[in-house]
């Protein structure tokens, strides 16, 4: 387990104690903090360890969060501090959670008071009304693999500029297949330019085999910068 992963716990804690459905939490996320304050400052791996998921358990064994436990000393103290200093006040603010789905749709919620409510509207995923908003349907689109739901979240101006790009790639490569490519050693390159735009397929010697190893598509050099034929670019 990295270093980072006890941070990554109080995460964990929070929102498992935090959130039991939308319907109403019965154990605020604090009380979930205040446990692990508890175990941080009893020094004792086994009451923290207690306190992961069952699934998250299963990933980190005892013995391996033990041992990471009595090396993080310094960590676990500046924890303890900075979370205890988070409880005093309104210890509900900013609180979220993410209710998942068996279709893989996840709800966002956010603390009010003594209830969950919905961070955003069920029935417009797709639209972003907020910075956070945008990020979330990116990470969804990215998560389920929906390049349409990806293109949908880019601005116009972007998803024009990579529709053309893509156009371009796909009519041009099946013009080109058997033009001269470039070899260097165990790797190789096929190269052309079109409507300002140059199209590079950088190909890898790999298990006696040649595969694609990089796709680049940026704007034509001019004139002056053109690359010498037979000589690797610089980022070859």
């Amino acid at each position: 387990m990295h270093r980072h992963a006890l941070v990554l716990l109080v995460w964990v804690i929070a929102v498992g104690a935090g959130c039991r459905g939308p319907a109403g939490p019965t154990t605020p996320a604090s009380t979930g903090v205040r446990a692990y304050i508890a175990a941080l400052e009893s020094n004792d791996a086994r009451d923290a360890y207690a306190l992961l998921t069952s699934a998250t358990r299963k990933q980190v064994s005892f013995d391996e969060f033990a041992l990471q436990w009595k090396q993080s000393a310094k960590e676990r103290a500046w924890q303890a501090k900075a979370l205890a200093e988070s409880l005093k006040g309104n210890e509900d603010v900013g609180e979220r959670a993410r209710v998942s789905f068996a279709d893989g749709k996840v709800v966002a919620l956010e603390r009010d008071g003594k209830t969950w409510r919905l961070e955003s509207e069920l029935v417009s995923r797709s639209r972003a009304k907020r910075p956070r908003d945008a990020i979330r349907v990116f990470a969804d689109a990215l998560a389920s693999r929906d390049v349409s739901a990806l293109l949908r979240v880019l601005t116009q101006r972007r998803r024009d500029g990579l529709t053309k790009q893509v156009e371009g790639f796909v009519s041009g490569i099946g013009k080109r297949i058997n033009e001269k490519m470039e070899e260097f050693g165990d790797r190789a390159e096929l190269r052309w330019d079109e409507n300002g735009i140059r199209y590079r397929i950088v190909l890898r010697k790999e298990d006696d085999e040649w595969r694609v190893d990089d796709i680049y598509i940026r704007p034509a050099p001019k004139d002056e910068e053109k690359e010498v034929e037979g000589t690797p670019p610089d980022d070859f």
